[in-house]
């Protein structure tokens, strides 16, 4: 068993507010013991570990406290209460160029900074040209850094962090910054190091990415930790507050064209849901069966490129509504979705239920040609139209497919196309 990089137990962190600079005087040369602040709780009783060389996430929204708990964690700021325990040297990347001087070159910031982390000069002088080949920032690592654009800022500073083989490595949303190329090139580094043994703090708004990268996931909010659990189960409770909180009022009376619904008495069977997520439901109805058939009907989990399939998803009704939007959407195992399909994207019509009814959306489509592995099946239903509507529920990974490609499988899609060649002279084209 792994034992753990850092360990964070009971941790606070309070400030004290004044309304204005005077009040702070006041307090500190009156002898009542008044008190002319107020406490504000940055961080309150947040408690986690990373073992060694795991992948760990932080996530929340903006205020939250999770640059604040960084900052500790580096001791850049000291804490209120509790207790920080680090195993290991730490590289962190918390805000672009913290710790570079401006006036500085990029030669001398990778000096500087080795100096900082404890290198001496002979030792950085072995690491330099791979933080030199990283970055990829050509002449200008000759110029003060002060005439940098935010790209190439990123590019020196992220290549600083991850070339002076820290035991930990901690990323404050840095990769934003940086172009579709170099944010790549930091993936694909990010997992030659969790191969190495390389323990990773991850902090990014890009749940994708979060979902990819991480074993765990710590979610705060307004500095209170609200849970610290396995990446998938985490990511999924924040995308679900965060799709409630969007969530815009149904026109409940609106003139959309209704599905015509295919009443029938013959008794039915369908599979349960066995891998049930129910954290966004609703009392007004339940999804209760996800299942995928194939042109036999027969239900199938495995599903090959360019044939044609059934999807279904039924819903328990438990009270009459109108307007409703019920459909599927096909994941890969990161978190990205490959297509989706609803009633109303695809027709522009909506359902309506009623109380007591069972109801089954059957979809016809042909499966096209996606990457060869395995896909998670998400279903969900909403009121409204597709630019205003209430989720109203969304139950996630329900159904694992394998998808089967006999093809070249060099990209997640791909698109069948009619391939012409022409040949002309020279002397008869005209470039402009």
């Amino acid at each position: 068993m792994n034992r753990n990089a850092i360990e964070i137990e009971g941790l606070v962190k309070e400030y004290k507010l004044y309304n204005n600079p005077k009040d702070r005087v006041k307090e500190a040369i009156n002898f009542t013991g008044k008190k002319y602040h107020t406490i504000f709780r940055a961080l309150d009783n947040i408690t986690f570990d990373v073992k060694q060389g795991e992948t760990v996430g932080i996530i929340g929204t903006n205020g939250s406290g999770k640059s604040t708990l960084l900052k500790i964690i580096t001791n850049v700021l000291s804490s209120t209460r509790g207790n920080v325990t680090i195993h290991g040297k730490v590289s962190a990347l918390l805000e672009l160029g913290a710790g570079f001087n401006q006036e500085y070159n990029g030669i001398q910031n990778i000096y500087l900074n080795g100096r900082m982390m404890g290198y001496s000069k002979k030792e950085m002088e072995a690491k330099i040209q791979n933080i030199i080949d990283f970055a990829e920032i050509g002449e200008f690592i000759e110029q003060p850094v002060k005439t940098y654009s935010s790209g190439m800022f990123a590019r020196l500073a992220f290549a600083v962090a991850i070339n002076v083989e820290p035991d930990i490595l901690i990323v404050d949303e840095a990769l934003s910054v940086g172009d579709l190329f170099f944010q790549n090139k930091c993936f694909k580094k990010f997992e030659e190091l969790k191969n190495e043994g390389i323990t990773i703090l991850f902090v990014s708004h890009d749940i994708a990415s979060v979902r990819q990268m991480c074993s765990r996931v710590l979610w705060i909010e307004k500095g209170i930790q609200k849970i610290f659990d396995q990446s998938d189960l985490v990511c999924d409770m924040y995308m679900d507050e965060k799709r409630m909180a969007m969530n815009q009022v149904a026109v409940k009376n609106n003139d959309t064209k209704e599905l015509i619904i295919k009443k029938t008495d013959r008794k039915k069977r369908y599979p349960g849901i066995n891998n049930e997520k129910d954290r966004f439901g609703s009392d007004k109805l339940k999804i209760i069966s996800a299942f995928f058939t194939n042109e036999d009907d027969e239900i199938v989990n495995t599903l090959v490129v360019d044939e044609y399939y059934q999807a279904h998803v039924v819903v328990e009704m438990k009270s009459n509504m109108k307007n409703l939007i019920v459909g599927f959407v096909l994941e890969n195992n990161k978190g990205l979705p490959l297509f989706d399909i609803n009633n109303y994207i695809n027709q522009q019509e909506t359902i309506c239920g009623e109380t007591g009814q069972a109801i089954e959306i059957v979809y016809d489509f042909k499966l096209p040609r996606i990457l060869k592995g395995t896909y998670l099946v998400g279903a969900a239903v909403a009121q409204g139209t597709q630019e205003s509507h209430e989720i109203l529920t969304w139950l996630h990974g329900i159904l694992e497919l394998e998808v089967v490609n006999m093809g070249y499988n060099s990209s997640y899609i791909e698109i069948p196309a009619k391939i012409n060649v022409y040949t002309n002279g020279v002397n008869n084209i005209d470039l402009y």
